[in-house]
């Protein structure tokens, strides 16, 4: 079983390195710095001792107890003056008295007064010294000077040159730890954030987080924690649309299939009228425009049974794109007819050859030319009482060039809302209420397995209140470019 992992934030990480090391240096500088300044202090006040012995020894003038009290006064130490046999000659304060066991030997010469050992006199603590006097006074026998320092005096020296370093240091160590906290805290709070927000993304919530306003790291990979929820939230309308396309197939093939082979019985059946029964004149056409109504509904249901199954067409062959489109205008003319709107189709001179599909082509055309005589109707009616005379048209323009062919379907509707504009092709998108957004996603599929491409765009003049119009392009045959290069 692998053990479960300690839990130590991130701004802990960050602290406890930095505090330890910040300790460990201060810990390090207080030693050394602590025996500096006792060295110095020391060095300072046995400098400032030898200078007072060496006065006292080479003075000629009494050593009162005044001049003792003077003395300690400059140096801060107390002093004793005692005979040959001990008797107290002179001293700088009340209750002084030389220690019962002698520390060293007296000093011969100032130079050799040094801090002797720690020693209690009236309840205090001393260090001491002595030295022997060799005045050139009256006085010829000889004399000890004893010289007691304040154990209390001498730690505040050396702690007055210790403690101010220790506590910049501990200063500077507080406000390191402050500050770290500070910036990790920050850091620990954009990073919880930014796993707060990953764990939305696991639960299907792909909206974008506000990234930080400091340029580092933490934004870099808040931007990019977008950038991923905004590939995931592509991705699942991709897999939607995929989904929604495969159920679209699946429920309506069984029903495509029943009402084509119920177009087809009635197809047939007016074929066989029409055998029985003669038109009652030449321009008698209504039989034929029925027939050819069927085949276009035969057609739309092939075209709803093809979606989202692989493509089992015949395959590509070579065919002329103008009678292609010919009889697709001819097929549509009588819906055209219906809806009031003119049909403006402008046939190039000579065949354009291209290689594709004819069948899933055609069913491209034709939903193109459906949705600009539907827009084009809509149009019309809704500008009818603004614009009488203005007419519903589409207008149908095919050309060749060396670069290929190119059909240009325009129609005088007032074209895609902007809310669909920049997804016009895609499934399921669509500004119809009554439409369910498959017709120009499975029309620019057929394009592009044709090897061609659509668009679309929004034209205007000062003339006209503008016109709609979606551009198809196809390779053309070797054969059909050298006719029109």
């Amino acid at each position: 079983m692998p053990r479960r992992p300690v839990r130590l934030p991130i701004r802990n990480q960050f602290l406890f390195p930095l505090v330890a090391v910040a300790v460990a240096s201060l810990a390090a500088v207080a030693v050394v710095n602590a025996w500096l300044a006792t060295s110095r202090t020391r060095d300072r006040v046995e400098h400032q001792l030898r200078g007072v012995a060496a006065v006292l020894d080479a003075s000629r003038f009494p050593l009162t107890d005044a001049v003792l009290r003077q003395m300690r006064g400059l140096s801060g130490a107390e002093y004793l003056l005692l005979d040959e046999s001990g008797n107290r000659v002179a001293s700088s304060g009340e209750g002084l008295s030389p220690p019962s066991q002698p520390t060293a030997p007296p000093a011969t010469g100032a130079d050799r007064v040094v801090l002797g050992k720690m020693v209690t006199v009236a309840d205090r603590r001393y260090y001491h010294s002595s030295m022997r006097l060799t005045r050139p006074s009256a006085v010829r026998a000889p004399r000890v000077l004893h010289v007691f320092f304040p154990r209390d005096e001498y730690n505040a020296a050396w702690r007055s040159l210790f403690l101010p370093p220790l506590v910049v240091g501990g200063a500077t160590i507080a406000a390191v730890m402050l500050v770290t906290h500070l910036v990790a805290s920050r850091i620990s709070r954009a990073l919880g954030r930014l796993g707060a927000e990953v764990s939305r993304l696991a639960g299907g919530d792909f909206s974008e987080l506000e990234p930080p306003t400091t340029d580092d790291e933490t934004r870099r990979l808040a931007l990019a924690v977008n950038q991923t929820a905004r590939r995931l939230a592509e991705y699942e309308q991709q897999v939607r649309g995929a989904e929604r396309m495969r159920t679209l197939s699946t429920l309506g093939a069984g029903l495509a299939h029943e009402i084509r082979n119920a177009a087809t019985g009635c197809r047939m059946a007016v074929d066989l009228h029409t055998e029985a029964c003669p038109a009652a004149g030449p321009d008698d056409d209504t039989l034929e425009v029925a027939r050819r109504q069927l085949l276009l509904m035969e057609n739309r249901l092939q075209q709803l049974l093809r979606l989202g199954k692989e493509d089992d067409s015949p395959g590509d062959q070579e065919f002329d794109l103008v009678e292609l489109v010919e009889g697709l205008v001819l097929l549509a003319t009588p819906s055209a007819e219906h809806a009031g709107v003119a049909l403006d189709w402008r046939a190039p001179d000579s065949p354009i050859l291209v290689e594709a599909d004819p069948q899933q082509l055609s069913q491209a055309v034709m939903n193109l030319l459906l949705n600009a005589m539907e827009a084009a109707r809509r149009h019309a009616a809704r500008a009818a009482e603004a614009l009488p005379h203005a007419g519903a048209y589409v207008r149908i323009e095919l050309t060749a060039n060396a670069r290929g062919a190119e059909l240009l379907v325009a129609d005088s509707g007032e074209g895609p809302s902007p809310e669909v504009s920049d997804s016009l092709f895609d499934p399921f998108v669509t500004d119809k209420p009554e439409g369910i957004g498959l017709g120009l996603a499975v029309t620019r599929r057929t394009v592009e397995s044709c090897g061609g491409t659509i668009d679309w765009r929004r034209r205007s003049d000062d003339n006209q209140a503008g016109e709609t119009q979606f551009v198809l392009r196809l390779p053309t045959h070797p054969s059909g470019a050298a006719a029109h290069g």
